[in-house]
């Protein structure tokens, strides 16, 4: 009986790395014109395709199987993502194989070639940032992006409402008695400080009203709450409700108002985005967060992934609305 060829004799065969045949083998753009003929060469000499590969590593017992590819499994973000997907796919008894490409885009590929020779069914891939990334490309099994779209307008993406959230924390606070409102935003470089921005404007403008000044950008971290706050207060700004970019704008924000004797929320109105129990819950007082459902979107990805195994297809980007929780730095509606 003749020896089942595998990859690790293509490799060798052509004198490359495994995991350099696997790309070449995908036709990844990771892999040199070059290379990648002398690993096709090696494997039609061989008479080894990797589809016969797959059904080797497919363990018969794992009809279904998925992998879920984060690029930062440690963050504040991919966890709860991940957290829902995996309650979803336990529920539907499907194994899930979770990789971390530590926002390695090389690692990233490494990961997916594996869980391919593997055999899994279907891909989730779990972004750190809701900017739009590019789109995995003559991936054989059906992709589903969550927390960052793909570029492809035909993949299945689930992401957060960013612009819906605006809307909220504006229109919660103008609810609540706010007129002379100050917006600030994160970083301007992140696709959701911008779309959260986007959706403030256009709440005020809705409703015949104009940001305070112009608006205040900075980075994600209570040092740019509490420079920003301690300009609008020593320049004698009159403002009595602020929407911010985060929890942590927000606290420095509150930090400072509590420093200067500001009632908060009978003279200034907070609000941030996050919801992280770790700051709304050791603000002073506690912060009123929108929280971005990120459990949502993970249960959500996870679902249009089982169906698209299963042949019933998901395309474009579906998005999920936040909900505000309110505590005591925000009045209650009017």
């Amino acid at each position: 009986m003749s020896k089942k060829v595998t990859l690790a004799d293509v490799a060798a065969k052509a004198g490359v790395a495994v995991s350099t045949a696997s790309k070449a083998l995908r036709n990844s753009a990771q892999v040199s014109g070059p290379t990648r003929a002398k690993v096709f060469k090696a494997a039609a000499e061989l008479s080894f395709s990797l589809n016969e590969r797959q059904k080797q590593s497919q363990p018969p017992s794992l009809p279904k199987s998925v992998g879920l590819v984060t690029s930062d499994l440690d963050g504040q973000f991919s966890m709860p993502i991940l957290i829902g997907a995996e309650s979803y796919f336990g529920v539907e008894s499907i194994p899930v194989f979770l990789c971390n490409a530590g926002r390695d885009p090389a690692l990233e590929q490494h990961h997916i070639d594996n869980l391919l020779a593997y055999g899994v069914k279907g891909l989730l891939m779990v972004g750190w940032r809701t900017d739009p990334r590019p789109a995995l490309t003559s991936c054989p099994v059906p992709v589903v992006y969550a927390n960052q779209a793909s570029l492809d307008p035909h993949d299945c993406s689930v992401v957060t409402d960013n612009e819906d959230i605006g809307r909220l924390m504006v229109r919660h606070l103008v609810e609540g008695g706010s007129r002379k409102i100050v917006l600030i935003a994160g970083d301007p470089a992140f696709r959701s400080s911008v779309r959260r921005l986007k959706g403030e404007m256009a709440e005020l403008d809705s409703r015949g009203l104009a940001a305070v000044r112009t608006v205040r950008y900075g980075s994600w971290n209570e040092e740019t709450g509490r420079r920003t706050m301690v300009g609008l207060l020593d320049e004698g700004i009159d403002f009595d409700g602020v929407a911010c970019g985060n929890d942590e704008i927000a606290r420095g924000c509150l930090d400072i108002l509590h420093d200067r004797q500001v009632s908060v929320p009978d003279r200034v109105s907070v609000v941030g985005v996050d919801n992280r129990q770790v700051i709304v819950g050791n603000s002073r007082p506690p912060l009123t967060s929108v929280d971005l459902n990120l459990k949502a979107i993970g249960t959500r990805a996870a679902s249009c992934l089982a169906d698209m195994m299963d042949g019933r297809g998901h395309q474009g980007v579906e998005c999920v609305k936040g909900t505000l929780v309110q505590r005591a730095s925000t009045r209650m509606p009017l």
